[in-house]
């Protein structure tokens, strides 16, 4: 088959479109013809995208984890997130484990579906798993016109909360479309002036937004960060990194 394979760790000069081996099936796994592929922002950087799980090396490796494909055996249309210590989907086929993947929401293309899991799944995450964001709640979005952000939006809208979200001004229109309850110019506006007593701040951002989050929430107000920094835990507010 054809794949995009990575011979050595690097940006996409190490990336070359080339005859590789077909897959090899392991217990768990089907077949999968891949219609759309979708490469996570930093992927090329990660340790796993070159390594196996005990640290050894496995290139020439495939990039691109999130994928929307036809399996071969039944001919259902999928969509997943593929352990990133095994090959990625920049391929004509991957081998997945069954339980990963998901029916392909009908209101989505190929493309589209591509694009959803990795976003999709962590914004879930930081909404109900860690925050247990609630109906009638109010949540502060750092970087929602991002794409965690844009899923958090419209989660959050979903699930009844009221969404203030912080983003550029020429995204205003688009966060409005998805939801968005009240939106703030970071670039000319200082959040922390206009919005108090949130019961929940999901940060995509990092950095001075952060330690300037912390002072608009409520007590018992939780912050979620995505950001890669470790937080804070100013009593009685609660964290998770």
């Amino acid at each position: 088959m054809k794949a995009i394979r990575l011979h050595a760790q690097g940006g996409p000069e190490q990336a070359f479109y080339e005859d590789a081996p077909n897959p090899t099936l392991l217990e768990g796994d089907v077949l999968v013809r891949v219609l759309a592929v979708s490469t996570t922002r930093g992927e090329l950087d990660w340790p796993p995208t070159y390594n196996d799980q005990n640290g050894n090396p496995r290139t020439p490796s495939i990039p691109g984890h999130e994928f929307c494909g036809i399996v071969e055996s039944t001919g259902e249309t999928v969509y997943a997130l593929t352990s990133f210590f095994r090959n990625g989907a920049a391929a004509e086929y991957i081998e997945v484990r069954a339980a990963d993947l998901a029916p392909k929401p009908l209101t989505l293309d190929a493309v589209q579906a591509a694009a959803v899991p990795l976003a999709g799944l962590t914004a879930w995450q930081a909404l109900f798993d860690h925050a247990n964001l609630l109906p009638g709640q109010t949540i502060l979005i750092h970087g929602a016109a991002g794409g965690v952000g844009t899923f958090a939006v419209q989660l959050a809208k979903w699930n009844g909360a009221h969404v203030i979200a912080t983003a550029n001004a020429k995204d205003h229109e688009l966060l409005t479309s998805l939801g968005a309850d009240q939106i703030i110019d970071y670039k000319t506006q200082r959040f922390e002036e206009l919005v108090h007593d949130v019961d929940v701040v999901l940060d995509c951002i990092g950095g001075d937004t952060q330690d300037r989050s912390w002072q608009v929430l409520k007590r018992g107000g939780v912050l979620v960060s995505i950001a890669g920094e470790s937080i804070g835990q100013p009593s009685p507010i609660q964290s998770y990194p």
